[in-house]
């Protein structure tokens, strides 16, 4: 089959391009090629669902500047949808617990944060324990700040949407259709699945965790994606009311995630998580569990009303880090070849759902980058 453009992964970030690339070039021929029998079922739905700031990542990094700008247009594309969406606005506080082994670690994180939010200009206040009880009683802090313009979403939905919206605009989905080989021809690149071939004159990689594989597959071996889960429990009972907020601890600038916090959802559901781990390979969802303990722990700090029989462990993702180490890195959006295209998106971790509509804007202007 002779396409336009063929994007490789059905999650959130490929069905943005898909229907961006549908809307602004209408009669061209896109497809989209994705392993499972469904769009968004790995990373993009097995998160948070938080649309982010930005404020957790280096102001200097693309991913800042994609989950600012992607926030705000998927929050308001959801509200003209009538998506289920949630104003809950973000928490990251400084606990009390902090007082026995000393405040001024956990102070100078919540100061970068604070700094790093004034350099992205976004939007927040500085609470103190009081302010702080005023709008989430049960959270016990000793200061911190809340960033009101922080969305909370139901990710599969974000997702579903883009894909029925790609799909009426004529874009082709190809579910169970792993891309096994890819060659390059003189004007177009073959991507042959279990069921066909696609001949493509421009490639987007945006295969998540198995990003790498593809690149490699194209002759692009240079990338390495190390798998990180993050595992959430699910407060249940009465004791799921207790925090309406997200709620979120200052952490360290080379934390690999954001920390265990409270994850309210759009279905009134609360939930703890993740951590952020490494592990062996890029399906490992449920084996060697993280005990309560962990979870426990860290919740108490905030909200002690919380017990061990209030968790029950619910489900993990793994996020497609470019690092072994807890360190910070950037996406890696790039185009590396023009003729044919070869555009490849590495390292899409969170913010990865708040970026998704950018992301698809900032792909497009690369697409339309001459050959040559």
């Amino acid at each position: 089959m002779k396409v336009d453009t063929a994007i490789i992964g059905g999650g959130v970030v490929g069905c943005a391009i898909a229907r961006r690339l549908a809307t602004t070039q209408p009669g061209t021929k896109i497809v989209v090629l994705e392993k499972l029998e469904s769009v968004g079922l790995e990373t993009s739905s097995l998160n948070s669902g938080v649309l982010h700031s930005g404020i957790h990542q280096n102001p200097n990094f693309l991913k800042s500047k994609l989950a600012k700008k992607g926030s705000k247009i998927a929050a308001c594309y959801m509200k003209i949808r009538s998506i289920p969406i949630m104003r809950c606005g973000m928490l990251i506080v400084v606990s009390s617990e902090s007082l026995r082994h000393g405040l001024y670690k956990e102070w100078l994180d919540l100061w970068r944060l604070i700094k790093r939010g004034q350099e992205q200009k976004i939007d927040l206040k500085f609470l103190t324990p009081f302010g702080i009880r005023k709008i989430e009683p049960n959270i016990k802090a000793l200061g911190g700040i809340f960033i009101p313009n922080v969305w909370v979403v139901d990710p599969a939905g974000f997702t579903n949407s883009l894909y029925q919206e790609a799909k009426a605009k004529k874009v082709e989905f190809f579910f169970k259709n792993p891309v096994l080989s890819v060659s390059k021809n003189n004007d177009s690149y073959c991507l042959a699945t279990p069921s066909k071939e696609f001949f493509a004159k421009k490639v987007v990689n945006a295969a998540g965790l198995y990003a790498d594989e593809v690149a490699k597959m194209a002759g692009f071996a240079g990338y390495k994606i190390y798998p990180w889960r993050g595992e959430y429990y699910e407060v249940i009972g009465e004791k799921k009311k207790l925090v309406s907020r997200l709620v979120y601890p200052a952490l360290p600038a080379n934390y690999p995630g954001k920390g265990i916090h409270f994850s309210p959802r759009v279905d009134e559901r609360l939930f703890i998580g993740p951590n952020a781990r490494p592990v062996p390979r890029k399906n490992f969802y449920t084996e060697c569990k993280t005990p309560v303990e962990e979870f426990l722990k860290t919740t108490q700090k905030f909200c002690p009303q919380i017990k061990e029989e209030d968790l029950v462990w619910a489900y993990s993702g793994i996020r497609p880090k470019l690092t072994n180490a807890a360190e910070e890195s950037d996406f890696i959006i790039r185009l590396d070849n023009r003729n044919p295209h070869w555009l490849n998106l590495i390292g899409i971790e969170s913010p990865g759902l708040s970026s998704a509509m950018a992301t698809a804007e900032y792909v497009e202007k690369l697409l339309n980058s001459p050959p040559g």
